[in-house]
């Protein structure tokens, strides 16, 4: 009977014969040091692949936000979770975002926050301002496209307010405030979506596009006058726009870039206008005139009418 392996083998492990005749004792020392060195090999491959492995615990932004808002993601991504006051923020139920940034003005002794949520959040771009200590979010944008976020379009002529063509809202940079104004009569209904395409100086009013039309309205309180841009002048005044669109996605598609045509095409149909109408204040008040147009009034009923 051959001696017991003292290194750990089974006395009934069956060892391959030897090309040559080897003492048992020498050949007992040869399979110890190869498991022996097995052992090293597999305790060191472990310990390296361990040191080689990123942290997965989130690290904070190297720009925080400010005030009591904070950052975090994780390493080599460019990806975003918001936290505010340490506990996570999740504003309308989205939890990360490619981009975050404090827009300037304060609320509620924070900072007011422009982020926009990556393709699976479903959100878009959005305004988050503290109210009470809690901090709440407004929809801009409803565009999600994280290669070519909506970051607005500033006005021409007025760089403290950015125009949200795709959710027909307008941003008052300077102060945080959102505009938006209603574009139907009480019980109209039209095919067309309006596209918010200028914002009078009192930031009260607000020009909105429709497909025959630019209606004119009042915060708060509806429309009240149309300018005749029919479709056919429509047509005769945005085709430039639309070539010139097509022809900055496509110089953008050979630098391998992306740019939402769809937008672009209404951030230059809204520039197209600002430059070729403006606003007039009267006796009846704010007016949208350019193009030999002017505005007639709409029908507008009282709220006990409605």
């Amino acid at each position: 009977m051959p001696a017991s392996l003292s290194c750990g083998a089974a006395a009934n492990d069956v060892v391959p014969a030897p090309t040559k005749t080897v003492p048992p004792g020498r050949r007992r020392s040869r399979v110890c040091a190869s498991v022996a060195l097995a052992l090293t090999l597999s305790t060191t491959s472990a310990a390296q692949a361990q040191r080689a492995a990123p942290a997965s615990a989130p690290v904070k932004a190297i720009q925080p936000p400010g005030g009591a808002f904070e950052l975090e993601g994780q390493p080599n991504s460019n990806l975003y979770r918001i936290k505010y006051r340490g506990k996570p923020y999740r504003p309308l139920n989205a939890y990360q975002f490619i981009h975050v940034r404090a827009l300037g003005p304060t609320q509620g002794g924070q900072p007011m926050l422009l982020a926009v949520s990556n393709d699976f959040m479903g959100v878009g771009t959005i305004l988050i301002a503290v109210q009470n200590d809690t901090p709440l979010a407004r929809v801009l944008s409803p565009t999600i496209d994280v290669r070519d976020p909506d970051m607005g379009l500033a006005q021409p002529g007025r760089q403290d307010l950015l125009l949200f063509t795709a959710g027909s809202r307008a941003l008052v940079t300077s102060t945080g405030q959102v505009l938006w104004f209603e574009h139907l009569l009480p019980k109209e209904y039209q095919r067309s979506s309006p596209l918010l395409v200028s914002v009078s100086p009192d930031n009260r009013h607000g020009a909105l596009l429709l497909d025959n039309e630019i209606r004119l309205s009042v915060a708060g309180e509806g429309p009240y006058a149309s300018v005749p841009f029919t479709r056919a002048m429509q047509r005769e005044a945005f085709n430039p726009a639309w070539d010139q669109s097509r022809a900055r996605a496509r110089a953008a598609l050979d630098e391998g870039k992306h740019i939402d045509q769809r937008r672009l095409h209404d951030n230059l149909k809204a520039e197209w206008i600002n430059r070729n109408f403006r606003w007039q204040q009267g006796k009846e008040g704010w007016q949208f005139i350019g193009q030999g147009l002017k505005p007639a009034a709409l029908p507008v009923q009282s709220k006990k009418e409605q």
